[in-house]
């Protein structure tokens, strides 16, 4: 499995060695991506416990938190096409754009 590594040496100057394949590189961003869209739906109250409620059709007025829910999930799935579109040096730089 590769690595990023940062080499620092006394002159002064520093070198960036990326030795991951892209599919690590990208399976290392996605997994970024994913605990980030997981910390946005926790912090905007809608637990797994919410969820399966709203599934069940337990929960009044549920459509503010689905639709939230679904915004985040189509910016995920923009994210991953491009993401997957991009080369292992491109891979760290493409942004996720939260809905708001």
């Amino acid at each position: 499995m590769g690595k990023k590594t940062l080499y620092h040496y006394l002159d002064g100057t520093s070198v960036f060695e990326d030795t991951r394949t892209i599919e690590e590189a990208q399976e290392e961003n996605l997994t970024r991506i994913r605990e980030l869209i997981t910390a946005k739906i926790l912090e905007a109250g809608y637990d797994e416990i919410w969820q399966r409620n709203a599934a069940l059709g337990l929960v009044d007025n549920a459509e503010a938190g689905k639709a939230y829910i679904a915004s985040l999930r189509a910016a995920y799935h923009d994210y991953k096409a491009r993401l997957l579109a991009s080369t292992r040096d491109e891979a760290d730089a493409v942004q996720f754009t939260a809905p708001p």
